[in-house]
């Protein structure tokens, strides 16, 4: 007798089908599992992103295009070009992260940076991911992550940022970012050998000012006092307000004395400069005392000190004027 004649149709017909079924119900909770995901992503506000790494093509949620004002019409699905929709100053740091984590040199990919959005405003986002499938290898196939929006975060950091290192009146560094400058500055001088400059500022006939007219006009006096005299440097020098009408600028790399001088002069004549507030134009010059490392100090604290001292100096022997310091001074 023949054996498989003997198994009834419809059982060889489960046979078949029951694997199939299996397989498709399988295939059917991974789908209903993946949108759950994404829709469990999304609902806290994060835009999602799937990424299949072998071809190079990335999916977007719609909450994602939404965060940077795209449409599915503006959306190519190559991840290179929604990698030149990262900011220039943040795309090397991001790709290092990424391929430090598909390599497996790290845990974990969470990476902050800026996207340039649809109508070219700034956003900054905090990106995470992580790989969902590798190949029999462990090569990495496809990577799911997401973006959310640290914007507002970013903005007020920024903004505790500058109350603790920036003068609120000026917008100038304030003595505690001076002082961080200069003991990079110094450190880099001592070890190139280079010579640096510290110039201490004090505004003549502002207490004058301040009496006459008032604190208001104190204050917007010393606002263009500071535009003037950023004006006067370069961009990686600095430029600080001590507090009242005290400055001090920290000239990182300079050839030679002279140098200083030279900025010092074009400060003094720049200063005393006629000042229009309203319909009053006000005279105010001001005195520089000048420390230069390493002639006149080795360490940051000797630099400003005798700076301040060459000043008081500038201030006695007539205003309007800048002094070296000198060992004179310290009789």
């Amino acid at each position: 007798m023949n054996y498989s004649q003997s198994i009834p149709l419809y059982v060889a017909l489960l046979i078949i089908l029951i694997p199939l079924v299996a397989v498709g119900f399988y295939y059917i909770q991974l789908k209903k599992s993946e949108e759950l995901w994404k829709f469990a992503l999304e609902g806290a506000g994060d835009g999602v992103w799937d990424w299949d790494i072998h071809n190079d093509v990335a999916n977007f949620s719609s909450q994602y295009k939404d965060m940077f004002g795209f449409n599915d019409i503006d959306i190519n699905t190559s991840i290179k070009e929604w990698n030149n929709r990262i900011h220039p100053e943040d795309a090397l740091s991001m790709t290092k992260a990424i391929d430090s984590y598909l390599s497996g040199k790290s845990d974990k990919y969470v990476h902050e940076h800026r996207v340039i959005c649809k109508d070219k405003s700034i956003k900054w986002v905090l990106s995470r991911g992580m790989i969902v499938k590798r190949d029999k290898h462990g090569k990495p196939l496809r990577m799911v992550g997401t973006h959310t929006d640290i914007t507002a975060r970013k903005l007020l950091e920024t903004r505790l940022e500058n109350l603790a290192h920036f003068d609120a009146l000026s917008n100038v560094p304030n003595r505690t970012l001076f002082n961080d400058r200069l003991k990079l500055a110094l450190s880099y001088a001592k070890r190139e050998r280079k010579m640096l400059a510290v110039m201490f500022i004090d505004l003549d006939l502002f207490k004058e000012i301040n009496d006459l007219y008032g604190h208001e006009t104190g204050d917007i006096v010393l606002k263009k006092v500071s535009r003037q005299l950023v004006s006067c440097v370069r961009e990686s020098d600095t430029v600080a307000r001590m507090g009242g009408d005290e400055f001090v600028i920290l000239l990182p790399i300079i050839d030679s004395e002279e140098d200083a001088i030279s900025v010092a002069h074009k400060i003094i004549e720049s200063v005393a400069q006629p000042i229009k507030v309203e319909k009053t134009h006000l005279h105010v010059t001001c005195s520089i005392g000048i420390a230069v490392y390493p002639h006149h100090g080795k360490d940051e604290k000797l630099l400003v000190i005798n700076a301040d001292m060459a000043m008081y100096q500038a201030k006695k022997s007539g205003k309007n004027q800048a002094k070296f310091f000198e060992e004179a001074m310290l009789q």
